[in-house]
């Protein structure tokens, strides 16, 4: 997803072999756990979403993105890389500069 401003967005989902891991048996599938960030830099930044079932998947203390809208993608709070220090928020489906 084209975001603007030289950042895209691509989603990632969740959905493990069972078999493999039975540890997983009671958790459904998410179609949409989190979405990595290219900021254009050179950087590229995983979130995760706050969704049912996440904090299952990827424990208590790693920070959470809310999806304020789906259609057109809105998030909160904002995004800061921690490597190039580009900071904006996803607004709309689009970035907006901090």
């Amino acid at each position: 997803m084209d975001l603007g401003h030289g950042h895209t967005l691509q989603f990632t989902s969740w959905s493990p072999d069972r078999e493999l891991n039975p540890q997983y048996d009671g958790i459904p599938d998410i179609p949409k756990i989190g979405a990595i960030v290219d900021t254009g830099n050179g950087c590229e930044n995983s979130i995760m979403f706050d969704l049912p079932g996440v904090r299952e998947v990827i424990g208590p203390d790693r920070p959470v993105w809310q999806v304020q809208s789906w259609e057109p993608l809105t998030l909160s709070p904002s995004l800061l890389c921690p490597l190039c220090g580009d900071h904006g928020f996803i607004r709309e489906g689009r970035w907006v500069p901090a």
